[in-house]
Parts: structure tokens; C-alpha cells; sequence
């Protein structure tokens, strides 16, 4: 409140001026990073749990109406391709997170935390596509050439 008073009286320097403004803009930037982490882990969890809610209200209708394996890999897909998109919701957050306090520690970590969720995303998109030609194959059968 002090150097607020001494700019409005013109009693601090342009270095000095210049330095608050810095710190102001950095405190704004901090804290808008720092929303916009808690809103994108926000969405990854909502996404998970919507998710979660529909995979298991499908199966639990199939099962009571005796429908077969192929709507289970249906669901199984659907709900594995929600899994990879909460994944970068939450990659998102570890990027903001660390754009703000860049430290070698921080860097470390999201590196990590990056490298285990690209190896965790590369397979769960792999297991997608193999339930994705799965479905295709039972939908479109290939015809026999007798």
C-alpha cells in the first residue's frame, strides 16, 4: 500500500515503478496459471467420472438386455478414447503448472510425469485402435471366397 501511495505522490523512481509493475504482472500471471491448472484437472476429472457413469449405466442396460460382446468392445473403446482425452487435460495442467515456476526440480517433474503419461497414452490409444478394427471386423465381416 506504501509504494502505491508514493506513486500516486510521484515519489518513487521510474526503476522503481517499472520493478512493481513487474511484480504486479508476474502475481496476475501466477495467479491466472494457476486457475487455469485447477480448471484443466477440473475438466480431466469430470471427464473421468461422466465417463465412468456412462460406461457403467451401457453395461449394466446390455447386460440386462443380453446383448452381446461386441456392444461390451463397443463401450470398452468409447470409454478407453475418454480415458486418453482426460490424460491431456491433465498433461495440459502439468505444462501450465510448470510454465510458471520453472525450476530444474519442476522441469524434472513434468518430464516424468509427461513421459508416463505419453507411455500410458501410446498404449491406451494401441488397445483403441485393436478394439476399433475388432468392431469394424464384426460389423463388416469379411466374405468367405468359396
Amino acid at each position: 500500500m506504501t509504494n502505491i501511495l508514493a506513486i500516486a505522490a510521484g515519489g518513487i523512481s521510474s526503476t522503481e515503478r517499472e520493478s512493481g509493475l513487474e511484480v504486479l504482472l508476474t502475481g496476475l500471471l501466477t495467479q491466472f496459471a494457476q486457475l487455469l491448472e485447477l480448471f484443466l484437472e477440473t475438466i480431466a476429472i469430470l471427464v473421468v467420472a461422466i465417463a465412468v457413469v456412462i460406461a457403467i449405466k451401457r453395461l449394466f442396460h446390455h447386460k440386462t438386455k443380453g446383448k452381446g460382446h461386441h456392444l461390451q468392445e463397443q463401450i470398452r473403446l468409447e470409454f478407453g478414447q475418454t480415458l486418453a482425452l482426460s490424460l491431456e487435460f491433465q498433461l495440459a495442467a502439468d505444462i501450465v503448472a510448470t510454465a510458471v515456476s520453472p525450476s530444474w526440480e519442476d522441469v524434472a517433474k513434468l518430464g516424468a510425469i509427461a513421459g508416463i503419461r505419453t507411455f500410458l497414452n501410446y498404449f491406451l490409444q494401441r488397445e483403441v485402435q485393436e478394439l476399433q478394427s475388432i468392431a469394424q471386423n464384426v460389423a463388416n465381416p469379411p466374405e468367405d471366397k468359396a
